[in-house]
């Protein structure tokens, strides 16, 4: 079993998704830079959390800079054209925000 983890922004609103047994389930894809170069595309690593971390993966939007770690999966599919597609995916065990606080409560710029 392999564990990682990855540091990106989302690259849409997570999705909120009910498991056959009624738990609670999220999925999210990041994009995370593995080259310093500008012009390289980013590596997309889905994110699948449970329970409470579904919940704290849910109050993120597009765009949100995010961390998670934990047990790496890969998927794999075919695409309705027929192509085979793969994702590797990270099953949460933690998701750190990268959302800064403000003392002041107030958004940047705000006088």
């Amino acid at each position: 079993m392999m564990q990682a983890s990855a540091y990106g922004r989302l690259g849409q609103d997570p999705r909120s998704i009910t498991t056959k047994s009624g738990k609670p389930m999220a999925v999210a894809s990041i994009a995370v830079a593995i080259d310093d170069s500008s012009d390289a595309p980013p590596l997309w690593i889905g994110i699948i959390a449970f329970g409470n971390l579904a919940d704290d993966l849910l109050r993120h939007g597009k765009g949100d800079l995010l961390s998670a770690s934990g047990r790496v999966q890969r998927t794999t599919w075919t695409t309705q054209a027929g192509e085979k597609r793969e994702q590797l995916q990270i099953v949460a065990d933690a998701i750190v925000s990268a959302r800064t606080v403000r003392p002041s409560g107030g958004k940047r710029g705000a006088a």
